[in-house]
């Protein structure tokens, strides 16, 4: 790229552009330069008539002022972008300026607020060509769904996040996407470690992402990403995988030691230094582990500014490895060494609280502002709008005036017209009255007619229902009369029963049976009878029951049917029909099967529905 910058014939837009991701790929290594490089690409901006390379540049100096400066200057270079991104309109600049935001908002603590932000990022990048800042908005989302332990919307976000990297094959952005799946299947792995196949997938997508990083070494701004994937996958294997694959783990914590180095990522070596010494320790070669240490604090110490979390985490753990070899004094000494550098880095981190704190309230503070300044213009336009209709009113008051001024002297002229034409309509009104008057009087007459025709109609429909129900009443009486049969007829088989019993030589027995069999189809013609009457009363009784049952029902089906919608007890039923109340209630239930009808529904409101 300082190459590029070289060349003659490049526009003053692609000179911005070009220095904005030259200071992108410098920010790892050297931020001074690339914040250099920020700034004169803002400066060569202010000349250029399109703002949104303007609010592109101050959208790049939030991330490369933000630890380093004033919190305050880095939300005047947030304000800065929005506003020229909104003047210009342009949907990548709205989407890289609300990039900005949500990742500004996630660095001072306030996820929530930066998940919004992103979300609206998308919405400015929806029909966009692909890019390398929507790979960066989903990975961002990844990252805060992991912290809030959201599994599934943290892996949703991690493959969205390597196929949009696919579209835009940005080096540094395939490492992310292969970085946040392998993550995600870890997180999942690590609510059930029963599940090895996504221990697997973890190791295989962070093998991927390293194996990328060697083969486009060259290409990637960010490797820093890289150093935490080769640590994360050498703990996998020192903490799920038995000792044999200790070569394993160390192979990965070589690269990680690496990478940490090259990026002065002191978290990195420290941890890297730590493990490969806790192995030491673990086969009690204490000495080893001592060296390894000593060489991890001799690493932090060429830093030009070691961290003081980092460097008391090393003198705990040397500290520890003396008492273990029985070393107290040498022991004692580095416990001392710790407790200096945890109070530096006490200090620190309450400096750092501070500064979040303000950072925060300053962002609250610039909200409210922003809100009272929404407030105000809202209302400033509502006045002005206020302002516009009463100059509408007044002018429409005069054209009113004027016109009712031109109404008056016309309605004068005419009046005189009108006069004459108002004595005419007074003769014709008047034989208008005469006319309606008398149609007055015939509509009277038509309306008693009217009435009294309707009530002779309600009369009439009174008599027929009284008489409908007369018959409903005395065919009502008839069907218990068949009952009554029914119920001799009943009698009479259990008469036949006994005599069968008593008198079973008798030759006179079998005209005796004969005469009750013709007495028995005599009962049977006078149930059909009744059905023929309950049918008569109810036609669509036994047609819907067959429908309903598809035509299963039996004769003995339909007769116990009409003796339910007659209101009969299972009690009356068996005795009239000579069986036990036992066989009713079996019948009863066939009966229920075959209409198809629920647990909860009830066979006699079923058929006192239909005969209702």
């Amino acid at each position: 790229m300082k190459q590029i910058l070289t060349h003659r014939a490049l526009t003053p837009e692609e000179q911005v552009l070009t220095r904005l991701k030259l200071s992108r790929a410098l920010l790892s290594t050297n931020r001074k330069e690339a914040l250099a490089n920020a700034q004169v690409a803002l400066s060569m901006s202010r000349s250029l008539k399109d703002s949104k390379y303007a609010a592109q540049c101050h959208s790049s100096l939030v991330s490369l002022m933000f630890g380093q400066e004033d919190t305050k200057k880095v939300q005047q270079q947030l304000d800065s972008a929005f506003l020229l991104a909104e003047q210009s309109g342009d949907p990548f600049t709205m989407e890289n300026v609300w990039y900005r935001k949500g990742w500004l908002e996630n660095r001072i603590g306030k996820p929530h607020e930066a998940v919004k932000s992103f979300q609206q990022a998308l919405k400015y990048g929806v029909g966009q060509p692909a890019n390398s800042l929507e790979t960066s908005i989903l990975y961002n989302l990844s990252s805060i769904y992991a912290d809030w332990d959201d599994l599934e919307n943290q892996s949703r976000y991690a493959f969205a996040t390597l196929d949009a990297a696919r579209r835009f094959p940005d080096p540094d952005d395939m490492c992310n996407a292969y970085q946040a799946i392998g993550g995600s299947y870890e997180h999942r792995f690590a609510g059930d470690t029963s599940a090895r196949q996504l221990l697997d997938s973890s190791l295989y997508y962070n093998r991927i992402a390293l194996q990328y990083y060697q083969q486009n070494k060259s290409r990637i701004s960010f490797p820093s990403i890289l150093g935490l994937v080769a640590l994360n996958t050498a703990n996998l294997y020192a903490e799920y995988f038995p000792r044999s694959y200790r070569d394993s783990a160390l192979q990965y914590l070589q690269i990680s030691l690496e990478i940490g180095t090259a990026t002065d990522q002191q978290e990195i070596i420290a941890s890297s230094y730590g493990m490969m010494s806790s192995f030491e320790i673990a086969d009690g070669h204490y000495d080893r582990a001592t060296h390894l240490l000593l060489a991890g604090l001799e690493t932090l110490m060429r830093s030009t500014a070691p961290d003081n979390n980092v460097m008391a985490h090393f003198m705990s753990s040397l500290s520890e490895v003396a008492e273990k070899k029985g070393d107290l004094q040498e022991a004692l000494h580095y416990a001392r060494e710790y407790s200096k550098y945890y109070a530096a880095a006490f200090d620190a981190e309450k400096m750092s609280i501070t500064k979040r704190l303000e950072a925060q309230y300053q962002a609250q503070q610039r909200e409210q502002e922003l809100s009272a300044l929404q407030e105000k213009a809202a209302f400033n336009k509502k006045l002005n709008i206020v302002y516009v209709i009463l100059i509408v009113a007044c002018i429409l008051a005069l054209v009113f005036l004027f016109r009712s001024y031109h109404f008056r002297l016309k309605s004068t002229i005419q009046q005189q017209a009108l006069l004459e034409k108002e004595k005419q309509d007074a003769v014709l009104q008047m034989r208008l009255k005469d006319e309606e008057t008398r149609a007055l009087a015939l509509e009277k007459q038509e309306a008693a007619l009217q009435a009294r025709l309707q009530s002779e109609e309600a009369a009439r429909l009174q008599a027929e229902q009284q008489l409908m129900q007369a018959q409903k009443e005395q065919l009502q009486k008839d069907l218990l009369a068949g009952a009554l049969q029914v119920e001799q007829k009943n009698e009479l088989l259990q008469t036949l029963q006994e005599k069968l019993h008593e008198k079973s030589g008798d030759r006179n027995l079998v005209g005796q049976i004969t005469r009750m069999i013709d007495q028995h189809r005599r009962m049977d013609e006078d149930f059909e009878t009744a059905k023929t009457e309950l049918e008569n009363i109810h036609p669509e009784f036994f047609s819907r029951l067959q429908e309903k049952a598809a035509n299963t029902l039996t004769r003995l089906d339909l007769k116990h049917c009409s003796y339910i919608s007659m209101g009969l007890s299972t009690k009356e039923i068996s005795s009239r029909m000579g069986v036990a109340p036992k066989s009713i209630l079996m019948s009863r239930y066939r009966i229920k099967q075959k209409l198809g009808l629920g647990k909860e529904e009830g066979l006699d409101a079923y058929l006192m529905g239909i005969v209702q």
